[in-house]
C-alpha cells in the first residue's frame, strides 16, 4: 500500500525543525533554533510537511489515547478498564490529566511545525504548483490542529508564527475567543482548498485533497454553529461545502459497510467513500521504516496476548452503550436488518484459548460488547503483533458528507425542514446500511422478512429442520416449532442478504409430514427512514442525532456531535439510567462510574495546570475546574 508520508524523512526534521524545548506555551527557553540551514529544497519542504503530518499518528493522539482512553465516544460507549475510568477516560477529569496534557502539547508541537514550515514556504527554488500544494496542506492542517483544540477546550491561543524570541511577549500568549479561532480555521481552511490536490490526482485518501478539505470545513461549520459558539449562520455555510464534496460526482458510498472498515485494516485505499484518514503503516516490529499504531489494539474486540496468531492481541477499552445498541432495529433479536449494527458493535466475544473460538452474546448481553469496527482478525501484515497495527483510522467519509448536507440543510431551512434532497441523502445511507446495495446500486439485494406457515401438517414429535434455498441471496437461517403435531410457527434467526427473489422455504425431518410455509422479503422503502421522522425540523434533527450515532458510532465525533447539539449531559444521564435499569452484566459498576461521573462541565476539558501554572495569561481556567 502506497503511504504518502514516508517515516525516513522524519528523522531528518526533528533537530532543525523545532524550537529547542516542545512546550513553548508553557515553559521560558533560553534560546530558539533558526532554520538557516533547512528548508532550502523541494524535498526538505516535503520533509516537513510529513512530519506536520506525523502529529495525527501520534500516540497522543490517534495513534493511542483517542481510541477509547479520553470519553469522546460519551453516549455510544463506556471504558471497561479501572485505571481508565480514574482519568478523563472515567471523566474523572483533573486539570493534572496526563492525556489530556500530552493532547494539548503534541497539538501545538504539530502547529510549531506547520508554522515554521509556512514561513519558509517560499525560500527554496522550485515549482510553483508543487509548493503552492505543499503550503495548502500544511494550512489545512494547521487548521485541523486547531479545530481539535478549541472543541474540545474551548478558547485557546492562537499562534500562526514561530515565537522569535524567549521575552514573554512571544511565549506567554493569552486565550484568544473560540469564535476567532474558528474564522482563522475557516481562513487557513478556505484558502488551502485552493492549493491542495484532487482525490483523483492523489488516488488515496491519506494526503489531504481538495474534498477533505470542503468535508471538514463543513465539519467545522457546524461545530461553530452549535453550542457554544452558536453561529446558526453557519449552517448555509456547512450546507455549502458538503454539497461541494457531492457535487464533484467522484464520491460514492461502498456497497457493503462492512467493507468500508476491512479496507482501513486491510491497508486498501477507497477514497470514493473514506475521503481522508490517518495513515499507519508497519507494525514497529518489521522493517526499518515503520510505524504502526493502535487501532483495533485499543479499541478492537478483547483478546489475550500469546495466543492464536491469526487474532491478534487486543486490550479492547470500550464497550456498547444500551443507549447506542438500543438505536439499530431489532434490539430484542439477535440480527439486525441494519447490518452496522453486529459490525459497528461485536455479536461475539474471543475466547481467551488458542484456537480462538467465539461465543456469540445473547440478547440480554449488551453492555459486554466491544466495538467491532476494526478486527484485527482481518489484518493481512503477518506476523500480528501484540503492540502495534498498521490499520488507518477514518477521518472523513463520505456517508458523514451526506448527513452533515442533510443536517445542515434542516437547520438552514428556516421552518420549513428537510428538503427532498437532504431526505434522499440521509435514506442514501440507510439503505447502504441496510445491504440494499449489495448487488449493485441499481440492483435488487433483499432480505427475508417474514416466513409464514401455510400448511402445519401432522405427526411431528420434534421440531423439523428449515432449508432455504434459491432466490440468489445467502446466509438465511430459521427454526420450527411444533404444538399438537403440526408446525405452528417459523422464526427467522438470520434473514441473509441478496435476495433478489422470493427463497424456497422446505421443512424437513420431525416425524412428521406434510407442512409448508412460504418467505416474504424486503423492500427497498424497509430502508428508509419512517414518514413521521421526516416531517418537520425537530424530527428530522432527532432523526440526524441518531443516524449519526448508527452510522459514524467509534469514529470518535459523537462527544463532539453532543456537545454542539446542547444535549451532552442530557445523554450521559440517560445512559446512566439505562443503565441502572439494565440486568447485572460484569462491568455494570464500570458503566455507572463513566456516566455518573459525566457533568455540564466536561463539555470542554480544563486547561493542564501545568501550562496554566508557568502562563498567568492562560487564566481564567474553564468553568467548573
Amino acid at each position: 500500500m502506497k503511504k504518502s508520508c514516508f517515516i525516513a524523512s522524519l528523522s531528518l526534521i526533528i533537530g532543525v525543525l523545532l524550537i529547542s524545548c516542545e512546550k513553548f506555551l508553557d515553559t521560558t527557553p533560553d534560546d530558539f533554533l533558526t532554520p538557516k540551514n533547512y528548508y532550502d529544497t523541494e524535498e526538505q519542504l516535503q520533509n516537513a510537511l510529513n512530519g506536520v503530518y506525523a502529529t495525527l499518528r501520534s500516540s497522543y493522539l490517534y495513534g493511542n489515547y483517542m481510541l477509547g482512553r479520553m470519553g469522546l465516544e460519551a453516549d455510544e460507549g463506556f471504558s471497561s478498564f479501572a485505571n481508565e475510568l480514574a482519568t478523563v477516560g472515567g471523566y474523572n477529569v483533573s486539570t493534572n490529566d496526563i492525556k489530556i496534557e500530552a493532547f494539548w502539547q503534541e497539538l501545538y508541537v504539530g502547529i510549531n511545525k506547520a508554522n515554521l514550515l509556512l514561513e519558509n514556504i517560499n525560500k527554496p527554488v522550485m515549482d510553483e504548483t508543487q509548493r503552492k500544494v505543499i503550503e495548502g496542506q500544511a494550512l489545512f492542517l494547521r487548521g485541523y490542529f486547531y479545530f481539535m483544540l478549541v472543541r474540545n477546550f474551548g478558547d485557546v491561543p492562537l499562534l500562526l508564527k514561530t515565537p522569535v524570541s524567549a521575552s514573554i511577549t512571544d511565549i506567554h500568549l493569552p486565550r484568544t475567543p473560540a469564535k476567532k479561532v474558528y474564522e482563522q480555521i475557516l481562513e487557513d481552511m478556505e484558502r488551502a482548498a485552493d492549493m491542495v490536490e484532487d482525490i483523483e490526482t492523489i488516488g488515496h485518501g491519506g494526503k489531504v485533497s481538495k474534498s477533505a478539505v470542503w468535508g471538514i470545513m463543513a465539519r467545522v461549520c457546524l461545530h461553530m454553529a452549535g453550542s457554544p459558539v452558536n453561529e446558526t449562520s453557519k449552517y448555509a455555510d456547512a450546507k455549502k461545502w458538503a454539497e461541494k464534496v457531492i457535487s464533484l460526482g467522484v464520491h460514492e458510498l461502498n456497497v457493503s459497510y462492512e467493507d468500508v472498515f476491512i479496507n482501513y485494516i486491510q491497508d486498501k485505499y477507497d477514497y470514493k467513500e473514506s475521503i481522508w484518514e490517518v495513515e499507519f503503516w508497519g507494525n514497529n516490529s518489521v522493517g526499518p521504516y515503520t510505524s504502526g499504531g493502535m487501532v483495533g489494539r485499543g479499541n478492537g474486540i478483547r483478546y489475550g496476548q500469546n495466543l492464536d496468531p491469526s487474532i491478534g492481541y487486543a486490550v479492547g477499552y470500550t464497550h456498547s452503550s444500551i443507549y447506542l445498541y438500543n438505536l439499530y432495529d431489532s434490539p430484542d433479536k439477535l440480527y439486525s436488518y441494519d447490518q452496522r449494527r453486529d459490525w459497528a458493535i461485536a455479536p461475539f466475544k474471543y475466547n481467551n484459548v488458542n484456537p480462538a473460538t467465539k461465543t456469540y452474546h445473547t440478547t440480554t448481553e449488551i453492555s459486554q460488547r466491544h466495538v467491532g469496527k476494526f478486527r484485527r482478525e482481518y489484518e493481512t501484515l503477518l506476523p500480528k503483533v501484540d503492540g502495534y497495527t498498521s490499520i488507518n483510522f477514518p477521518l472523513l467519509r463520505y456517508a458523514d458528507v451526506l448527513l452533515m448536507y442533510a443536517e445542515a440543510d434542516n437547520e438552514s431551512n428556516n421552518e420549513d425542514g428537510p428538503s427532498p434532497l437532504a431526505k434522499q441523502y440521509l435514506n442514501d445511507v440507510r439503505r447502504r446500511a441496510y445491504g440494499k446495495y449489495l448487488n449493485g446500486k441499481g440492483g435488487v439485494s433483499e432480505n427475508i422478512k417474514t416466513i409464514d406457515v401455510t400448511a402445519g401438517g401432522t405427526g411431528y414429535t420434534v421440531a423439523p429442520a428449515v432449508t432455504i434455498t434459491g432466490g440468489n441471496g445467502t446466509g438465511a437461517t430459521a427454526t420450527a416449532s411444533i404444538s399438537g403435531g403440526s408446525v405452528t410457527e417459523i422464526t427467522i434467526t438470520n434473514p441473509g442478504i441478496q435476495f433478489t427473489s422470493t427463497p424456497v422455504v422446505t421443512i424437513t425431518g420431525g416425524n412428521g409430514t406434510g407442512a409448508t410455509a412460504m418467505a416474504t422479503l424486503t423492500t427497498v422503502g424497509d430502508a428508509d427512514a419512517s414518514p413521521l421522522d421526516l416531517v418537520d425540523r425537530i424530527a428530522f434533527r432527532e432523526l440526524i442525532q441518531q443516524e449519526r450515532a448508527r452510522e459514524l458510532a467509534f469514529e470518535l465525533l459523537r462527544k463532539g456531535d453532543i456537545v454542539r447539539w446542547g444535549i451532552f449531559e442530557e445523554r450521559m444521564e440517560y445512559c446512566r439510567t439505562l443503565t441502572l435499569a439494565a440486568p447485572a452484566f460484569t462491568d455494570r459498576n464500570n458503566a455507572l462510574i463513566y456516566y455518573t461521573n459525566a457533568s455540564a462541565r466536561d463539555v470542554v476539558w480544563p486547561i493542564p495546570a501545568h501550562d496554566m501554572g508557568v502562563n498567568p495569561n492562560l487564566k481564567p481556567q474553564n468553568n467548573g475546574w
